[in-house]
């Protein structure tokens, strides 16, 4: 590519070259543990799917080095996904943008690099490496591939790099997006009515910023729909050379239709009749690209972990609405797939459980498990617990472990005092808030 070329497209999207300023929209959660690494020497890798705002995120990292005096001329951003770039994707490409911007903006400071969609480009991981490891530079890459960018993170960038997995809006994010304002528990208890309707909005049209932004309902289902067909055709298609997009639509609408059922590679197969081997191709892109999350059963056998089947959750509930073939509202689904993507942000490792009875969510934190979790999400007026939802809870098997046993529920809470544990019952908005 011609360098004045080059650097034309680099002076557009840096314009706070000029202006000292960077549209940066309103703070994310993620913001304050990406600063917390700002000055380390690692690579800090922000992964998830498409549109969900890391690129605003790596604006509000570049935002704040403006505010605390970074030289603007010493940041680079970069869109990978600028058009001009595609016929030339490669770490040609990546070393020419780097080296005009050395030789044309900034030659010798430190330089703080922000490359966004790094998966467009191959064998990106040496070069990342290479220069981290020879200059004096902070890295800052985005990518919407959880298998490709882990597998080359793994193989090249083990222990240089830090990773944070960027979802859509959490319910206390969305309600930012609405300026609404929830800070104690005297405020919950007095904007609960408010709550419950804002909490049914974000059930129904979730949590992508630009999603909310929207003021339309016709235009925010325009919006989903277009994020859904993109993942599906770019994200997975395209990338993993699928020819077969009726099958592989089918089942994507199938897995979203069935947020928060137990399914199987064996299951998926015979409804589609179609091979083993395309059906684990099929369910791997998909993960792949964030738009699903598999929830696997709790066991300490491996070996029965792998065998059993698993439970689905949608990335995001207005996407999976918008695309879903579904008769009714799904409502407690719709409300159990919030809460695993709270806990999928909060904790590293959550399962489900059965055995006897069925426990939508264990939460383990090391070697122990630290909570039992089920959703009752019924009618606001019902307060009688269905013994069905407490039949799955087990009290803990080690007097020095303390189990937390929570039914997250409508508005319903008390303590169930049973003989061998007691039973925490939360509203599930007091459970995503506090």
């Amino acid at each position: 590519m011609q360098t004045a070329l080059l650097l034309k497209i680099l002076s557009a999207h840096n314009s706070f070259w000029t202006t000292g300023n960077i549209e940066a929209g309103i703070q994310r959660d993620a913001l304050a543990q990406c600063l917390q690494q700002i000055n380390s020497k690692e690579v800090i890798v922000l992964k998830g799917v498409r549109r969900c705002g890391k690129s605003t995120l790596m604006a509000q990292v570049i935002q704040h080095l403006l505010t605390i005096g970074t030289p603007p001329t010493s940041i680079l951003l970069v869109n990978l996904e600028e058009p001009l770039f595609s016929p030339e994707y490669s770490i040609e490409l990546l070393e020419q943008i780097y080296r005009t911007f050395r030789e044309q903006v900034n030659p010798v400071e430190k330089c703080w690099l922000f490359l966004d969609e790094i998966q467009n480009i191959p064998g990106w991981e040496s070069w990342v490496r290479g220069r981290n490891e020879s200059e004096d530079i902070k890295i800052f890459i985005t990518g919407s591939s959880a298998t490709l960018l882990s597998r080359e993170i793994g193989t090249k960038l083990t222990g240089r790099q830090i990773s944070f997995e960027i979802f859509p809006l959490s319910f206390k994010e969305f309600l930012a997006f609405q300026n609404i304002n929830i800070p104690t528990i005297l405020d919950y208890a007095q904007q609960q009515d408010l709550l419950r309707n804002v909490f049914l909005n974000y059930m129904q049209f979730g949590g992508f910023p630009e999603v909310v932004l929207k003021q339309n309902t016709e235009d925010k289902n325009l919006l989903l729909k277009n994020y859904f067909e993109d993942i599906l055709y770019r994200d997975i298609a395209a990338r993993h050379q699928v020819r077969d997009i009726h099958n592989l639509r089918n089942i994507t609408v199938f897995l979203l239709s069935n947020t928060a059922r137990l399914t199987s590679i064996n299951k998926l197969k015979k409804n589609f009749t179609i091979s083993q081997d395309k059906t684990e191709n099929y369910v791997s892109a998909i993960l792949e690209s964030y738009l699903i999350f598999e929830l696997k059963k709790f066991s300490f056998s491996l070996k029965k972990m792998l065998r059993a089947g698993f439970k689905v959750y949608a990335i995001d509930t207005g996407l999976r609405n918008r695309v879903a073939f579904s008769f009714s509202k799904d409502t407690g689904w719709l409300v159990e797939n919030i809460v695993f993507l709270y806990l999928q942000q909060h904790y590293e490792e959550v399962y489900f459980h059965a055995n006897g009875g069925e426990i939508d969510f264990l939460v383990k934190e090391g070697m122990n498990i630290t909570q039992q979790i089920q959703v009752w999400y019924d009618d606001v007026n019902q307060t009688t617990i269905p013994g069905r939802e407490l039949a799955g809870f087990s009290p803990s098997d080690n007097h020095d472990r303390v189990i937390r046993h929570i039914i997250l529920t409508n508005d319903h809470e008390e303590i169930i005092d049973m003989s061998d544990m007691k039973i925490e019952c939360i509203p599930v908005l007091k459970y995503l808030l506090f």
